[in-house]
């Protein structure tokens, strides 16, 4: 639908040049109107679309208004400098960051690692919160800190500092210091852009504030966009008063007020109007809606919260005579996220299909946070936050706690780990685990040397046995067919490839609705450019029709599934070429006390070897008979032999720079090695690859070093022997290579598992065993929350199909509704797999960078920057989430509960007569009633969690109680 701009909103758009300031009220149309602006800017003033800067304050903003630009621009789009201003701080600091007082390739820390910190300077974790905020405060808007709190600020900042990581406010900090004490930068800055335009301004603190100041200085061009009635982030230094500011500093006489709230009711916003005119007016306005609605809004006062919550249940059941909207129309908003949760127990036990709406943040997906954790370990391999992170997204916490708990003061996590697997029996489950992640972290730091790119990291990442979630098709690969090998593949891949060259449409012939899922599936590939064929269409010489009786052997969804595996192949991750593999035989198998008698490495160049070196080493002490038995070396042979401390120094210079492979080598040749050259100038400096993970996730049977040569085909020599067995593994891991790159063809595509599933269900024919193996595996994933396939094949179905099953029925044969239910109330990481790796094959995309370091700290910025400032509400089930979490949403029917005293404004506040917190928490209230079309409901309840709660103040004040 398109919008003529109201007066004021046209007023907004058409300003002359120079600074503007917009208030815009709830459902105002403030998007519209700095989008409107924009185009105005490039349409009427000329200006470049690279000269433009748009800065909002929140991701979900951001990524709003990159979409409607696009929608409005085209390409041009891309050219415009977008994003959050914590985004724009980061760029500006990667662009300069030895001005900043940085070393390139700095990282970013979020609030995660942060707690991390702090814990370990040894603050308890109930003061992590308001420290933070202190902090925050203390760096952003100058407020000062108390002597303690000033001594942990320096030693966290030292911290920071020494390991070159900058946190969110030190994005903030450190870019608002480099524009104001580095006149070059400065200048530089100011003159990059012509025109910059700030959405939900009144969110800015006075750091951000002097940061977009100092880009506009110059030429004074800015427009704001904000509404101090909306100003809820006071944690984060933001001050309503902030708008004034921007009046005064740049001579705004009056600033244009967006006067229509197109979203709600007359009585929901009068209702709202009157709560908020208790807070001191900043700018004269009158804004008013016009929408009519059958609701009055009510305000309910029951004994406790569960009597509240079971009226709640009725009246959603009861849909109000019928009038209620779909549930996902539907939203339950509180203060607390307790109020929440236990709402969400009683509502499921009632049969009310609900969800807690939460973050979508990149970070909030478990799948993608164990990639992002697993990276930043990658690029820094020493930092203690880094592996904590990730020992806590993939260890149980109970064994985590117990190795915890028994480290001393400068022990590292691996270390203790190691020793904690050691004191377990052979087979102990928890020692698996630990071991597991030992061999995971030692192999990441060899990730960067030993990957050429960033999307085969991310590929071997996904594949490891370690994350909360892997793929469901390498769990089944080895029943799986090569794409490369399925009848008509190819040849379909290549016809797709082709026609997407040529600029052409990829034609489907109606076939009993399959052809609709094939369009999406498809269109889920990237294949814009694909219809279903109607009667009357001609397609063009450069289109490609698939008609059925075309497709040979196999049938259409199995086909155009494996082409599709084919037109986008995986990463190459066969791109450890260069390396040198080694090996060592003992005195004995303890690993604090044995002495190494031989060792051996080879180098391989290319995948060829190109050079070995061997010797055996004198020992100290006797080699106890096991030794003896597995090797053959007796005393005497080593009578002769030179002494360690001669022999690191020519091993070391053999091993150069490469990375050192070894097999099983992290259980004790690793931790053997590492022990005997400490005296020596240690082995630090080494990077180490265990062929061990690999081997086990893609072979069955056994895992030893001679088995898996033999499997292979190879000459494995003595076994025990060091040099014999470094050559058998510089044969096996280029193997081992080629066995992972045919997994990866096989499992690759799987965010199309959800169509992949409705088109098999589509097809009546009888299915083969692999058919019927990829129906099993994609049935949760299209009857899945994460997915819209089904409202996909509802919405195209029409009368022109022939013989398509109703919707109905397509559940029916995945398995019916009570199954789908199950399936969507369930959570779990390996549902929402193939939705993660799209996401991450997005982030991967806009990753930028000229080397891979480059790339991956890019990737780790905008993961880190993706916060959960957005929430990702469900179109089929009643949305329950926090107040603070509805800016930007707008729900047909909204329920907030808990609006008494005790909760809003809050106890302390009034007891306290804190003015500030109590405005603040009734803007908070009139953020909430906002989000309200057609009908609005507020409770109360005289006890909450046994206590009594108070008043209704802001009821009283919204005129809603008697």
């Amino acid at each position: 639908m398109t919008f003529e701009p109201t007066p004021q909103q046209g007023k907004a758009i058409e300003a002359p040049l120079g600074p503007v300031l917009v208030v815009a009220g709830p459902g105002a149309g403030k998007t519209f109107c700095l989008i409107g602006r924009i185009r105005y800017l490039i349409e009427h003033h000329g200006i470049l679309p690279g000269r433009i800067c748009a800065v909002t304050f929140t991701n979900k903003a951001a990524q709003e208004i990159g979409a409607r630009l696009k929608a409005a621009l085209g390409p041009a789009q891309g050219e415009i400098t977008g994003g959050t201003i914590h985004a724009l701080c980061l760029s500006i600091l990667r662009e300069f960051p030895e001005e900043a007082g940085l070393r390139p390739g700095f990282g970013v820390a979020d609030e995660d690692y942060q707690r991390r910190l702090l814990r370990r300077l040894g603050v308890p974790l109930k003061r992590h919160t308001r420290l933070l905020g202190s902090l925050a405060l203390h760096r952003l808007q100058g407020s000062r800190l108390t002597g303690g709190d000033l001594d942990i600020f320096g030693r966290y900042s030292a911290v920071l500092s020494q390991r070159n990581v900058v946190d969110f406010d030190g994005l903030v900090s450190l870019t608002e210091r480099l524009l104001r004490t580095r006149e070059t930068v400065a200048r530089t800055l100011r003159g990059r852009w012509d025109y910059v335009l700030v959405d939900e301004f009144q969110d800015l603190n006075a750091a951000q504030y002097a940061i977009i100041g100092g880009l506009v200085a110059d030429h004074r061009n800015l427009f704001a966009v904000g509404d101090e009635e909306q100003s809820i982030f006071s944690w984060t230094g933001a001050d309503p008063g902030i708008l004034n500011r921007f009046s005064e500093d740049f001579g705004i006489e009056k600033p244009i007020v967006l006067d229509h709230n197109r979203r709600c009711s007359i009585p929901i916003f009068d209702a709202a109007r009157r709560l908020i005119s208790n807070n001191p007016a900043r700018f004269a306005k009158s804004i008013e809606a016009r929408r009519e609605s059958p609701f009055e809004v009510e305000a309910r006062s029951f004994p406790d919260e569960r009597s509240e919550a079971e009226w709640l249940v009725r009246d959603l059941l009861d849909g109000h005579a019928g009038a209620m909207p779909g549930l996902g129309e539907c939203a339950v908003l509180y203060r607390r996220h307790s109020d929440g949760q236990f709402l969400e127990g009683m509502l499921l036990r009632e049969g009310v299909a609900c969800r807690l709406a939460r973050g979508q943040a990149l970070m909030d997906d478990e799948v993608i946070a164990y990639v992002i954790a697993s990276l930043k370990v990658a690029r820094s391999p020493d930092d203690p936050e880094a592996l904590d992170a990730l020992a806590e997204r993939v260890l149980p916490q109970p064994l985590l706690h117990e190795v915890r708990s028994a480290m001393g003061q400068g022990d590292d996590l691996v270390t203790s780990l190691r020793h904690f697997a050691r004191q377990r029996h052979r087979g102990d489950p928890d020692a698996k685990k630990a071991w597991r992640f030992v061999f995971q972290a030692e192999n990441l730091r060899a990730m960067v040397r030993s990957h050429g790119s960033i999307e085969s990291m991310v590929a071997e990442l996904l594949s490891q046995r370690v994350g909360p979630a892997r793929n469901p098709l390498e769990e089944r690969y080895q029943e799986l067919t090569d794409p490369t090998d399925y009848p008509g593949a190819p040849e379909l891949a290549k016809r797709l490839r082709d026609t997407a060259a040529a600029g052409g449409r990829v034609w489907l012939e109606g076939r009993q609705g399959i052809e609709i899922a094939l369009v999406g599936l498809l269109r889920g590939d990237g294949v814009a450019e694909v219809s279903r064929i109607q009667p009357g269409d001609q397609p063009g010489s450069s289109d490609l029709v698939l008609r059925a009786e075309d497709v040979g052997s196999g049938r259409w969804p199995l086909l155009v599934f494996k082409a599709l595996q084919q037109l986008h192949p995986p990463a190459a991750r066969a791109e450890l070429l260069d390396y040198v593999t080694f090996d060592l035989e003992t005195t004995g198998l303890d690993v604090e006390s044995c002495e190494i008698i031989e060792i051996a490495a080879v180098r391989v160049r290319g995948g060829q070897v190109t050079d070995r070196f061997t010797s055996l080493v004198g020992c100290t002490g006797p080699i106890t008979s096991g030794a003896r038995a597995a090797h053959g070396f007796s005393e005497a042979d080593l009578r002769d032999a030179p002494r360690f401390a001669q022999v690191w120094p020519k091993f070391r210079q053999f091993v150069g720079d490469d990375v050192l492979v070894a097999h099983n080598g992290q259980t004790f040749d690793v931790p053997v090695l590492r022990r005997a050259a400490a005296p020596f100038g240690g082995a630090d400096d080494l990077v180490f690859y265990d062929t061990l993970p690999l081997s086990r996730s893609l072979i069955e049977e056994s895992s030893k070093l001679a088995d898996l040569g033999r499997r292979f085909g190879l000459d494995v020599g003595r076994s025990h022997h060091a040099l014999d067995d470094a050559l058998v593994l510089a044969g096996v891991l280029p193997r081992l290579k080629s066995l992972e790159a045919m997994r990866a063809r096989k499992a690759g595509q799987v965010h199309l598992l959800d169509f992949l599933g409705l088109a098999l269900a589509l097809d009546g024919s009888a299915k083969s065993a692999e058919e019927r193996l990829l129906f099993d595996i994609c049935r949760p994933y299209t009857l899945g929350r994460f997915s819209d396939c089904l409202d996909f094949y509802a919405a195209e179905l029409g009368p022109g199909i022939h013989g398509a099953p109703s919707l109905d029925e397509v559940i029916e044969r995945l398995g019916g509704r009570a199954l789908m239910e199950r399936i969507r109330v369930e959570r779990s990481p390996a549902d929402r797999y193939p939705a993660a790796t799209a996401r991450l094959g997005h982030l991967i995309e806009a990753s930028r960078g000229e080397t891979l370091p480059e790339r991956i700290d890019d990737m780790l910025g905008r993961a880190t920057l993706s916060r959960s400032d957005g929430v990702e509400t469900d179109p089929h089930r009643l949305n329950l989430l926090t107040l603070h979490a509805t800016k930007g949403l707008e729900f047909a029917w909204v329920y907030i509960i808990g609006v008494e005293d005790q909760r809003m404004p809050g106890w302390r506040e009034i007891q306290d007569g804190l003015e500030g917190d109590i405005q603040e928490a009734r803007r908070l209230l009139y953020v909430g009633m906002t989000r309200a079309k057609d009908r609005l409901v507020m409770t109360r309840a005289d006890r909450r969690e046994g206590r009594p709660s108070g008043g209704s103040l802001f009821l009283g004040e919204a005129g809603l109680l008697p």
